[in-house]
């Protein structure tokens, strides 16, 4: 547990996105510190549902702490979560390139079957070949950014893939519980985010009430690797509106 000192200082809850680590957050981690934020990554890859990966940050957080919940698309899924399930104290929320509906049976199957090719030997994380899925067209010529990515999935590995595979095909739909949410609320998606297209970002800022929603240009589905600087300037105008709150 951290020490009393810091029980006064907020604390942000980072959750990444499926096959993503710490990295996908090192572009924006000092708007937090600039904020007088500490930091938390979540552990996303050792329990195979939402809630044993919440229980797992339960142990972490006080509860009487301040916290702001940041998520990226399995990430997302993982903050809303925590959200409902009341860790710590939530003073803002945002959702980046995410979604609030669970998984059709189709998108079920197709799990099942991507972790059980893993199984088989053939789990290679986000090749080159995937990469178009994540980033934007633009941001696909960034060989470093590619690189990241690749390095990312491989960091996760078969196992650590397989269960965050199982956590979110058996999320459940949270687009009936929005509304309940009365926190500032940062939503940001790509407009050429593949995997959670602009649409249902539309949908969860129609559904609660105190959230902006920010559609960024040329942008895929990681928004703090593709656009971190206007990803700081968001965060940052949500933290000075948290903080008069």
């Amino acid at each position: 547990m951290r020490n009393e000192e810091n029980m006064s200082q907020p604390l942000a809850i980072l959750a990444p996105g499926l096959l993503c680590d710490e990295r996908l957050f090192a572009p924006i981690m000092d708007v937090f510190a600039a904020h007088g934020y500490e930091t938390l990554l979540v552990t996303h890859h050792l329990d195979d549902s939402l809630g044993g990966i919440v229980s797992r940050l339960r142990a972490q957080v006080e509860k009487n702490r301040e916290v702001l919940l940041v998520g990226l698309s399995m990430g997302g899924y993982i903050v809303l979560e925590a959200f409902f399930s009341h860790i710590g104290i939530p003073k803002g929320l945002v959702l980046l390139n995410t979604n609030a509906r669970a998984d059709r049976e189709d998108q079920k199957e197709m799990r099942r079957r991507l972790v059980e090719q893993s199984t088989l030997g053939r789990f290679t994380g986000v090749t080159k070949k995937l990469a178009p899925m994540f980033l934007s067209e633009k941001n696909l010529q960034n060989q470093d950014l590619v690189e990241v990515i690749i390095g990312m999935g491989e960091a996760i590995g078969q196992e650590g893939y397989a269960r965050q595979q199982m956590a979110i095909m058996n999320r459940q739909d949270r687009r009936q519980d929005l509304p309940q949410i009365e926190v500032p609320t940062l939503i940001m998606v790509g407009e050429e985010d593949q995997i959670t297209p602009p649409k249902v970002a539309r949908e969860m800022h129609d559904l609660i009430p105190d959230s902006k929603l920010v559609e960024v240009p040329e942008c895929g589905h990681l928004v703090p690797l593709e656009v971190p600087e206007l990803c700081k300037a968001e965060l940052a105008l949500l933290m000075e509106k948290i903080a008069k709150n």
